[in-house]
């Protein structure tokens, strides 16, 4: 499986903070329980992206196309023209005058190749230059950008004069397809660790890539910075629901506020978080030009809203009412007990609850404590009505603090969100919160009392469905 992390390395919100941003998981025509990198949109209808899949206890990296109909990618096949029979494929990128650029690895090796479309097909690669292909260094991972009506080309190299792993390189491209000599992008934009899959925005004047340095929120995530050629300013971590503690990597742009990105975030097909896998997933961010008090009746379109945990957490048996655990930190360990539950719960429905509730809910939360945020920079006091509940394990002091340990988990978590731009209003009690504990109050009568019964009273989806808070209302505090 070491493969996988090897192969993401080559083939491999401003912050969004004022704007909504939907994400979606492109489906099992495109992902797969395999590898999906790279998603680049040449047209409106037609695709192109890397998948690493399984041929003979071999995993194999080839390029796949797709086109768009009937309001959905279909099934990727296999592209001939840029794969081969003996090496590795992937990282392509079209110009709009259809000329493509595309990495051929062998082993550790890899090296950038061209191909131009002409005469209704596309040429044979070519290799590019000495210049770029620097022997004994691997170059990967193609963008074109135009600058000042001026063509050059950012790639990812690992070639002497970096400053440590991948670094990120341009060159310039003149009238007749030759380079320059690649120029470092420097130490605003690569460290010591690596830098990978660079995208220039043309719109805004941005460079996005992915870097696994340590200020991030784990693995690989998503950078941007503002300026061109080798000009940067300091790069800025995007925010959720961006990048997870997962890893993210490849995001483009194919309109101005549209495009794809690869993660192996937990709603991926399959999740080995050492090694494996990513899936495709697309973006549309909406940009919102003015803000107004109906921002709260727009929030409240969210609620009541659940957030679940697994038995006893966060912090078990302890009477505290408080908790250094974030939820989202409750989120991820509740969602990799997946597969425990639907082995002891005996039940069909405990597989949707993960997905359908659990996940479902995380999401929507993060848009919730956008519009939130929104509302606040309207300079409202708004207060939040949080209610917390248990199941009926225990005694009801008990579950009245551990409701109480879980709305401060939730609290945790506002004091993290997009690297503490929420903190302050809750510190100036602009964003008021009031908590509702209930304990074990209004548990489902089907959750068992008895510890030694876990598949009632733990593993099934009435069990599961009790222990929760709820975001019950948003309102301007009078």
């Amino acid at each position: 499986m070491r493969f996988f992390k090897f192969i993401l390395l080559f083939f491999s919100n401003v912050i969004f903070a004022q704007e909504n941003i939907e994400i979606k998981h492109l489906s099992t025509a495109i992902n797969s329980i395999g590898a999906e990198l790279n998603f680049f949109q040449d047209e409106k209808t037609h695709a192109f992206f890397t998948a690493i899949r399984e041929d003979n206890n071999n995993y194999i990296s080839s390029i796949y196309h797709s086109n768009f109909q009937l309001d959905q990618w279909s099934k990727g096949s296999y592209f001939s023209p840029f794969n081969s029979d003996y090496l590795q494929s992937g990282n392509l990128f079209i110009t709009r005058n259809k000329m493509a650029y595309f990495t051929f690895c062998k082993g550790a090796n890899c090296t950038i190749y061209s191909s131009k479309f002409q005469k209704k097909r596309w040429t044979t690669p070519k290799k590019l230059d000495e210049r770029i292909n620097k022997m004994g260094s691997t170059s990967t991972q193609p963008n074109i950008a135009i600058i000042d009506s001026k063509k050059y080309l950012y790639f990812v190299s690992d070639r002497e004069g970096g400053y440590g792993g991948l670094d990120i390189w341009i060159s310039t491209i003149d009238e007749n397809g030759n380079f320059g000599n690649p120029i470092n992008l420097g130490n605003k934009i690569n460290s010591k660790a690596n830098e990978i899959t660079p995208f220039f925005n043309h719109n805004y004047g941005e460079l996005y890539f992915s870097s696994d340095r340590k200020d991030g929120m784990g693995g690989f995530d998503i950078y941007k910075a503002k300026g061109n050629l080798t000009l940067w300013g300091t790069p800025i971590l995007l925010a959720e629901p961006f990048n997870t503690p997962f890893d993210e990597m490849y995001l483009n742009f194919f309109t101005e506020n549209k495009g794809n990105f690869s993660s192996n975030r937990l709603s991926s097909l399959y999740l080995d978080k050492e090694n494996c896998c990513n899936d495709i997933f697309s973006f549309e961010i909406k940009r919102q030009e003015t803000r107004s008090p109906s921002e709260i009746s727009k929030i409240n379109n969210y609620l009541p809203l659940s957030l679940y945990f697994h038995n006893d957490e966060p912090d078990c048996c302890t009477m505290e009412i408080t908790t250094k655990i974030g939820y989202k930190q409750s989120y991820i360990s509740y969602f990799l007990l997946k597969q425990e539950y639907i082995q002891k719960s005996h039940s069909t429905d405990i597989e949707g609850f993960f997905i359908n509730k659990l996940q479902a809910n995380f999401n929507k939360l993060n848009n919730v404590l956008l519009k939130i945020k929104s509302a606040l920079e309207t300079e409202q006091q708004i207060e939040l009505q949080i209610k917390g509940f248990a199941s009926p394990l225990f005694t009801s002091d008990y579950n009245i603090n551990l409701s109480k340990r879980r709305i401060s988990s939730l609290l945790n978590y506002m004091h993290e969100f997009q690297n503490g731009s929420i903190t302050q209003y809750l510190k100036n009690e602009q964003l008021v919160i009031t908590e509702l504990p209930f304990g074990e109050s209004v548990s489902n009568k089907k959750v068992s009392d008895n510890p030694r019964n876990k598949t009632l009273s733990v593993y099934s989806v009435e069990a599961a469905m009790a222990r929760k808070i709820e975001i019950v209302r948003v309102k301007v505090k009078e």
